[in-house]
């Protein structure tokens, strides 16, 4: 029954047996119904998803345990990564980086995330466990964004992050990469290189950012790199944080500070993942392995969820008092109600793989005579 999918499929997933190809399917599909990443509840969706109610359920979970047991699964979580990229590889311009946290008993979950953003959504494509509380330091963040670099071509495209994603070798690294940036700083950060460029000294840029209502620029040179501050006042009217501050390698303030307002939508994918989607705190792995194994199954539930919504999804908004909009129901949720429809069975959901598969391989301009 899997052999055609597998087999316009195994350019995504070279090397990966048969059967392990098919429980992966059979394990997704069963986190779509279920909407959490717990084996034990999963275990429940099997007899369904095989069509076999006589199989006892010990031994539906003992299946899910073996499948989590392949002795490659960083080969398989690549693979699907580079799947689910596919998808949307040439229709985004920005990235996003943060991260995630939870624990497994005392084991500190701590997922450092790369995404791509496309159609304002924030779709995961790389991330590393850290194995610790905090922040990330300067190597971890080079050390995701090279490994990411192995398998992406991500050169050109503009990295968002929040002001603790900051540090003056890990610019100049995005710098040297061709990676552009925008990312928030503290007050204060990097003060003495901006004063020492030509132009208004650091204090005079931040009294002109209260009186002006796109905030200021300037240049300055950090590490031989040229990059920008802006400085904004802050929309919010925080007295605890009257300005922002933003340090880009573009030289366009009001392209800056647009970019940066699109950061947020990983919080959302976060959520997705967590109380609002998927439920992945529920997972009761403790393997480093299986842990990236499980959260690679869930990206690709998530973006088959969205490819649903973004194909066959309603764009209806709701107003708001102060005028701003907002779609009446996410992407996510209309995606993952579409979705289910393909999921009455395994069979079916190969068949709707199949057809997702068929159109990738298949070339956009074909001459016909």
């Amino acid at each position: 029954m899997a052999k055609p999918l597998f087999a316009k499929c195994r350019r995504f997933f070279p090397d990966i047996p048969e059967h392990v190809f098919r429980n992966l399917l059979l394990v997704c599909s069963a986190i779509v119904l279920a909407r959490t990443t717990n084996l034990n509840v999963l275990k429940d969706y099997l007899p369904q998803l095989l069509e076999n109610e006589q199989t006892k359920a010990d031994s539906h979970y003992k299946r899910l345990i073996r499948f989590f047991q392949f002795a490659m699964p960083k080969r398989l979580v690549i693979c699907i990564l580079q799947f689910v990229f596919r998808l949307f590889q040439s229709r985004f311009t920005h990235l996003i980086l943060d991260a995630t946290t939870w624990r497994v008993g005392k084991k500190p979950i701590h997922l450092l995330t790369l995404c791509i953003l496309y159609r304002d959504t924030a779709i995961p494509i790389y991330w590393v466990q850290l194995h610790k509380k905090g922040h990330s330091s300067e190597v971890d963040r080079q050390k995701l964004m090279t490994e990411a670099l192995g398998y992406y071509r991500l050169q050109g495209k503009i990295l968002l992050a929040d002001r603790e994603y900051m540090g003056e070798k890990w610019l100049r690294y995005l710098c040297l990469e061709g990676i552009d940036f925008v990312i928030r700083l503290s007050e204060g950060c990097y003060r003495l290189a901006i004063s020492a460029a030509p132009g208004p000294a650091y204090s005079k840029l931040t009294r002109q950012a209260y009186h002006r209502k796109r905030g200021v620029i300037k240049q300055f040179t950090l590490n031989g790199c040229t990059m920008s501050i802006v400085m904004l006042k802050n929309p919010k009217n925080d007295p605890t944080e009257p300005l922002l501050y933003f340090v880009s390698s573009l030289v366009h303030k009001v392209k800056i500070t647009e970019a940066y307002r699109r950061r947020w939508r990983i919080e959302t994918c976060f959520k997705h993942f967590k109380t609002q989607g998927f439920n992945i705190e529920d997972l009761n792995f403790k393997n480093d392995g299986k842990i990236m194994l499980l959260i690679a199954i869930v990206v690709m539930a998530y973006v088959l969820s969205l490819k649903e919504a973004f194909e066959h999804g309603s764009l209806k908004q709701k107003a708001y008092r102060n005028g701003s909009r907002s779609m009446a129901v996410s992407y996510f949720r209309q995606g993952i109600t579409g979705l289910r429809r393909h999921i009455q069975s395994l069979t079916i959901f190969i068949r709707y793989l199949e057809s997702i598969a068929q159109t990738l391989l298949t070339p956009k301009w074909m001459y016909v005579q």
